[in-house]
């Protein structure tokens, strides 16, 4: 059984959508976290052994743990083939797939954060223009119904988290932008999740 160390209205709200996705056999373990607000309380020192940050999300399955939302997509789609959430290595979309869980990672969410915060506004930053970032997501789905083309995949659940969240603040009001985040929120495992967001 998969153990999701998960606090709710988090980041690690979509790794319990990745796992309805899956059908995967998962309980929920509830973290407290300290928010960007500065609210809520910091993870028991016990915590520590799953993620030295005090961080969520996490999974751990039997003694292996995994963090960061990409790695535990790319980790839990590897792991499930079946379910053909991830293209594995060898398959045409692979890079593809690959790409667009760490352009998440490491451009569109720092970006974000960057803009949100104000660190953008006198100096560019080391991954990249907001705008530029959000124009390489605008133009990939204004050609593909999701991210890698023409299937659901675990960079969906990334990539329509963050246009979901920013949708009408730093996403413009965009019609792909809609029919996109109506296609994900329609999915059966999506409405489950948020049914389990509180544990």
């Amino acid at each position: 059984m998969i153990t999701l160390y998960h606090a709710p209205r988090s980041r690690s709200s979509r790794m319990i959508w990745l796992l309805e996705e899956l059908g995967a056999d998962y309980r929920i373990e509830i973290v407290p976290i300290v928010r960007g607000d500065n609210t809520g309380a910091p993870a028991p020192d016990s915590y520590l052994q799953i993620h030295p940050l005090r961080k969520v999300p996490a999974i751990k399955i039997f003694d292996e743990i995994v963090y960061e939302s990409g790695a535990i997509c790319l980790y839990l789609t590897d792991s499930h083939p079946r379910k053909e959430l991830g293209p594995l290595p060898g398959h045409n979309d692979r890079a593809e797939y690959v790409r667009w869980l760490f352009f998440y990672a490491g451009a569109l969410e720092p970006a974000a954060t960057a803009r949100f915060q104000g660190w953008d506004k006198d100096k560019p930053t080391g991954f990249g223009k907001f705008e530029d970032i959000e124009t390489v997501i605008s133009k990939q789905l204004e050609k593909t119904p999701y991210i890698v083309g023409d299937s659901f995949t675990a960079a969906d659940i990334l990539i329509g988290s963050g246009v979901q969240f920013f949708k009408g603040s730093l996403f413009p009001d965009r019609k792909h932008y809609n029919d996109y985040v109506a296609r994900l929120t329609s999915r059966p495992a999506y409405i489950r999740a948020v049914a389990r967001d509180d544990g």
